[in-house]
């Protein structure tokens, strides 16, 4: 533990195990429509991945491009639409059956799109996979630069649930250092446009730890943004990874993060929000809609797109992965060319193991943390006595056990980075430390 302190508390987010670096061709390909046969609910997530962006920030490795045109955007589209048409092939989906519960727009920068094209794609959706999108939860992230009246019109039309902005700072000269040219004009304006509309779920989104951003600087950015009430807030940690822009140019001053991480906190608290995980902070109004539910550990989606990822059961998969920009347009180019959406030929199958460390990893970076009893009904062993790294960060306090639960304490939420990186296997260290692009 105190190695990983003392190296970088902020080693990596991990929202998804195991990491895309450690996927790989798969020994023989997979029938989807075998694959999705076994699903366990008609409550799927569809994801679709939207690869382009204006400017690439200086900490992303995310798979997306600045490198498009209008007839590319379409292109894209209309690619989009031939997967989807598969969906619908492989799931076998009736006319009078809906087997999506949410829809998830991601990228890269969604309404990259026109508003236009946007309104092309979801009624595709809608009408070819049979969501109601009044009865469907549907989410979108966007940037304000990219964000219209146009756009928030036609996703009205949807029913939008949520949309999530990234904002990461409200100096100038800070966001200039991580390579986001937005103007404080362009963020209000559009931050305007969706707080005008009556949409259930705002999120906004802010980065500590930029370069020459201040004690000061951060709290008036956090306290500018408490000022719209969003009923979400995210506040990341900067992360300098490899191939990044920032990655050799910047040393971050992790001390100096951890106390922003606290007054961030602390201020969130205050003002009447209620911490989920590290990162997520919600409304208190909004505990009934937002707070997470226990069972997430097992949800099934189905992405869509060249940068999008699918999970059924033990097996993961997707297309391939970079960060560097010559890489990630050929990837891009690839799945324009693409013909047969009936098969899967990249990923990563989940030993038992690997499902274990899944599913304790999506348990108690969480505040719901993990449920004993339920852990012994999916896997018929007690967790604690299974992986001893639970014990020692119970006895560290960095975890709590309770009430048939193990729960991230105070310490745990704020350290869990490290707490992540303890449970990602041999294995997965090996493969992600092998991986080329």
């Amino acid at each position: 533990m105190k190695k990983y302190f003392n190296d970088n508390p902020y080693t990596d987010y991990i929202y998804s195990y195991p990491h895309k670096k450690s996927y790989r061709e798969l020994e023989e390909k997979i029938n989807l429509k075998e694959l999705w046969s076994k699903r366990k609910t008609n409550n799927l997530t569809l994801y679709i991945h939207i690869p382009f962006c204006i400017n690439k920030c200086g900490y992303c490795n995310l798979l997306s491009t600045t490198c498009f045109s209008d007839e590319k955007l379409e292109g894209y589209v209309e690619k989009l639409v031939e997967e989807l048409k598969g969906v619908k092939r492989f799931l076998n989906i009736k006319e009078d059956e809906s087997v999506f519960s949410s829809v998830i727009f991601g990228g890269g920068t969604p309404t990259i799109l026109k508003a236009n094209l946007m309104e092309y794609l979801l009624s595709f959706i809608e009408k070819n996979l049979n969501i109601d999108f009044e009865k469907t939860f549907f989410s979108i992230e966007t940037s304000p630069r990219t964000f219209t009246k146009k756009h928030m019109d036609v996703l009205k039309r949807f029913h939008i649930n949520r949309i999530s902005m990234g904002i990461q700072s409200f100096k100038e000269n800070e966001l200039k250092k991580i390579y986001r040219f937005e103007s404080i004009e362009s963020i209000e304006e559009s931050i305007d446009i969706i707080f005008n509309e009556d949409v259930e779920i705002k999120n906004l989104d802010l980065i500590y730890g930029i370069p020459s951003q201040t004690i000061d600087t951060w709290k008036e950015s956090l306290l500018k943004v408490i000022e719209f009430n969003p009923e979400e807030i995210f506040i990341y940690p900067l992360y300098v990874r490899e191939k990044t822009k920032l990655y050799n140019e910047y040393s971050r001053d992790f001390d100096k993060m951890i106390e922003m991480y606290d007054i961030g906190r602390e201020i969130l608290i205050s003002r009447g929000y209620v911490q989920t995980s590290m990162r997520n902070f919600i409304r208190e109004d909004m505990k009934d809609k937002l707070y997470p539910s226990y069972g997430c550990q097992e949800n099934e989606m189905i992405g869509i797109g060249c940068g999008a990822r699918s999970y059924i059961s033990n097996v993961h998969y997707s297309r391939k992965y970079a960060v560097d920009q010559k890489n990630i347009n050929k990837i891009i180019d690839n799945y324009l060319k693409e013909d047969n959406f009936d098969y899967i030929k990249y990923g990563y199958i989940l030993s038992e193991e690997e499902e274990k460390r899944k599913y304790i990893l999506k348990s108690i970076l969480k505040v719901t943390g993990l449920d004993i009893n339920m852990y012994f009904k999916r896997f018929k062993e007690i967790s604690v006595e299974e992986f001893k790294d639970l014990s020692v960060l119970i006895k560290e306090g960095f975890l709590i056990e309770e009430k048939g639960r193990i729960l991230p304490s105070e310490k745990g939420l704020k350290y869990s980075d490290i707490m992540g990186t303890l449970f990602i296997s041999d294995e997965v260290k090996d493969r992600v430390k092998e991986f080329i692009e």
